[in-house]
């Protein structure tokens, strides 16, 4: 587990027909069942498909969805949340 002064890259994010999935360069892979949130759950593969990432998540501008990496990682208790939600980016 990290602290909030470490800092993790996101190298790689993929949809399945269930999951959102994020991997670090590090290689830690955290994922969420689309069933947790209703837009993703309702959408079309398509839809799920078309996102894109910020510095710190991933969006979907069709669906008015936004999650955030570091909660994710947190979530699978890979890491402690930091004050400011940003220990895992992404940067192209």
């Amino acid at each position: 587990m990290f602290y909030s002064n470490d800092q993790y890259r996101i190298n790689k994010v993929w949809v399945d027909d269930a999951h959102v999935w994020a991997e670090t360069t590090n290689g830690w892979k955290a994922g969420y069942p689309f069933k947790q949130w209703r837009n993703l759950a309702n959408a079309t593969q398509e839809q799920r498909q078309n996102f894109f990432l910020s510095r710190y998540g991933i969006h979907w501008p069709e669906l008015d969805e936004d999650l955030n990496f570091e909660g994710m990682f947190a979530d699978a208790g890979l890491c402690k949340r930091s004050d400011g939600e940003n220990a895992i980016f992404y940067q192209a």
